[in-house]
């Protein structure tokens, strides 16, 4: 079983093109086919097309995307990866 995480998560979809999600924690990376994040509730992977992030704010922790389609949302409870991961990724 999970540990509960602390905070509020919310996740709203409005026809499969727009997206608001609140308790983000941080923006791991995006490209216009998938956005990967981390939530209160875990990791949060929205694969799509032609997806944009129009909105981050650090501090209310929403994050606001649209795109021509949303395909998939999958949480996952991997853990945080660390930065050299992460740039190792983008220059593969």
């Amino acid at each position: 079983m999970t540990e509960q995480k602390n905070g509020v998560h919310n996740l709203v979809m409005e026809n499969r093109r727009r997206l608001v999600i609140s308790g983000v924690k941080e923006v791991e990376g995006f490209t216009e086919t998938e956005v990967c994040l981390y939530t209160d509730m875990g990791q949060l992977t929205v694969k799509g097309r032609n997806l944009h992030v129009n909105q981050v704010s650090t501090d209310t922790g929403e994050l606001i995307m649209v795109g021509d389609m949303v395909n998939s949302i999958v949480y996952s409870d991997k853990p945080r990866r660390t930065p050299n991961n992460f740039i190792t990724k983008l220059f593969r």
